[in-house]
């Protein structure tokens, strides 16, 4: 009878074991997950860390190189206008007129006295030549300026007259002299005319012609510098949008339309 009972209770032990070894067969590989995810977890970290730094980073800074400075005009100086003769002409100058013998020998278009247009603007750096045409009153020489083929007049008289020296760039009143006339030329005209840059005495320096040329208009400059230049302005855009919506049209028609909406 016990052994009965014996071999009943061990028959039901033994059948308790594959359960019991099968639940921690299973319960093993779920632990075995779980770490092997917590270490791709660990491992990942510090690659989306990396990866948001390198997103992140700020990018070199580049700076920009500054324009380079304009030049400003030499302090205390004139800006008178004129042709500044170059080193060989002034030798020449000196040869026949040894009193003009100077480093600096100036025949002035413009004085620079009245708030006027830049009338010389363009021809700022331009090479120009200068005849000796006769001599005022004071014996100050007077030249007939041409550049680039074309007669260039002084304002207010027909010839440039030459200042030499300080007194190329002093600020001083024209003198009342009366104004030499016309005669033979010198140099002959078998010979080269005397030649020297156009520029503005308060921004010539070592030779050189330190001011840009203007391009714009000496119109379009005095009215934009006097009394009328808001009316001007509006009148300048009237013409500028008139040339866009006309485009190609012929010149008499596009004249038409400036005058009507203008």
């Amino acid at each position: 009878m016990l052994r009965t009972l014996a071999a009943r209770g061990g028959a039901a032990l033994a059948a308790t074991i594959p359960y019991a070894a099968a639940e921690q067969s299973t319960e093993a590989p779920r632990q075995r997950k779980t770490s092997s995810l917590q270490r791709r977890n660990s491992v990942a970290a510090p690659a989306a860390q990396l990866q948001r730094r390198q997103t992140t980073a700020t990018p070199p800074q580049t700076t920009a190189t500054p324009p380079p400075e304009k030049p400003k005009p030499t302090p205390d100086t004139a800006p008178r206008v004129g042709v500044f003769l170059d080193d060989a002409s002034r030798k020449r100058l000196a040869e026949k007129w040894p009193d003009k013998d100077s480093t600096t020998a100036l025949f002035v278009l413009d004085e620079g006295l009245e708030k006027r247009p830049e009338m010389y603007g363009s021809l700022y750096g331009e090479r120009a030549t200068v005849r000796v045409v006769g001599a005022d009153s004071d014996g100050a020489l007077r030249g007939a300026c041409l550049c680039d083929g074309t007669e260039v007049k002084a304002s207010g008289s027909t010839t440039a007259v030459l200042k030499i020296g300080e007194a190329a760039f002093n600020h001083a009143e024209p003198k009342k002299a009366v104004e030499g006339s016309s005669g033979d030329p010198w140099p002959p005209t078998n010979e080269a005319p005397l030649s020297g840059t156009v520029c503005r005495a308060d921004f010539w320096r070592d030779e050189t012609c330190l001011v840009e040329p203007s391009l714009k208009c000496p119109l379009c400059q005095f009215m934009e510098d006097s009394p009328c230049a808001a009316v001007f302005k509006v009148w300048e855009a009237c013409l500028d949008d008139v040339e866009a919506k006309n485009g190609e049209q012929d010149k008499e028609k596009k004249e038409a339309d400036f005058a009507v909406a203008c």
